[in-house]
């Protein structure tokens, strides 16, 4: 995205709001984003993206730096996933990626917060309790970064209505909790010719991968269960779980985007009660 103003005119209009740092980082607060956002007229986010083109940071990303480089951040701001699912792993995954820098989120969800969920899901509270887990994750995403593009729908994934979901997505993200829809997903994907990212979590373990594009790794993991049909609910899960895949499937993403990264990813086994960390090649074999 190109900048009309020089990088002299630009320091100009940012030096009221500039925090230098002691690694030589050139920081703008939030009020100097704005101000070149008005002075260009053009989104919030967009002012942030020819910042970092600069080599100039919002200071909301100072501690991003040194992770990222400017480039990098620009180019996780226009990222824009789909999440299915908006309950544990959803929710979280889509905080962490919220806070790290990308730009825009299309939330799918049909389900209400209930109290069973308060032990691990994110954006559960009991304020929360009886309300739409895609709506309360979209407002706690704008609480974070009222800059984001969402989109949230209060609707199930399903075969009649994934292509026109997965329109305009840079990833999909697949968080549901049965197996029968998340080789839906993964299919869909594939047809889009779209990354896609796999998390799943069980009692105190989970599991993550991301394949670029999508393949079929799903299917040969579980090749019993046809796509598209319901599987038994109600397998407890813990919160430590949830977090520790739902980091790994946020790690996995950000590095794709901001680093360029092409391959497909291990398939990860986290167990929490060791705790331990597993990596399985993308053909099922352990890597040491």
């Amino acid at each position: 995205m190109s900048c009309p103003l020089d990088k002299h005119e630009l320091y100009r209009l940012l030096e009221p709001y500039a925090k230098y740092g002691d690694d030589d980082g050139f920081y703008v607060r939030s009020k100097g984003v704005t101000a070149l956002s008005e002075f260009l007229g053009i989104p919030f986010k967009d002012a942030m993206i020819i910042l970092l083109e600069q080599d100039i940071w919002p200071e909301r990303f100072r501690r991003n730096r040194g992770v990222f480089t400017s480039r990098q951040m620009a180019r996780l701001l226009s990222l824009r996933v789909f999440i299915a699912g908006c309950g544990g792993l959803g929710g979280h995954v889509a905080s962490l990626l919220a806070r790290m820098g990308a730009g825009g989120f299309r939330l799918c969800d049909p389900d209400i917060f209930e109290e069973s969920n308060l032990n691990r899901q994110y954006f559960c509270t009991e304020k929360t309790l009886g309300r739409s887990k895609a709506l309360v994750c979209r407002e706690g995403l704008l609480d974070i970064a009222s800059y984001l593009e969402i989109d949230a729908r209060v609707l199930a994934v399903a075969p009649d209505n994934l292509s026109s979901l997965l329109e305009g997505m840079d990833a999909v993200i697949d968080c549901l909790d049965s197996i029968p829809r998340k080789k839906m997903l993964e299919n869909a994907a594939r047809a889009a010719g779209l990354p896609f990212l796999h998390g799943s979590v069980l009692r105190d373990e989970g599991f993550a991968f991301l394949d670029v594009p999508a393949s079929s790794r799903l299917a040969a993991m579980y090749p019993d269960t046809p796509a598209g049909t319901d599987a038994p609910a109600g397998i407890n899960t813990v919160a430590t779980a949830v977090a520790g895949v739902a980091c790994l499937m946020a790690g996995l993403l950000t590095k794709r985007f901001a680093k360029g990264t092409a391959e497909n990813s291990p398939l990860f086994h986290l167990d929490c009660s060791a705790p331990e960390l597993e990596r399985f090649s993308p053909h099922g074999t352990f890597c040491d």
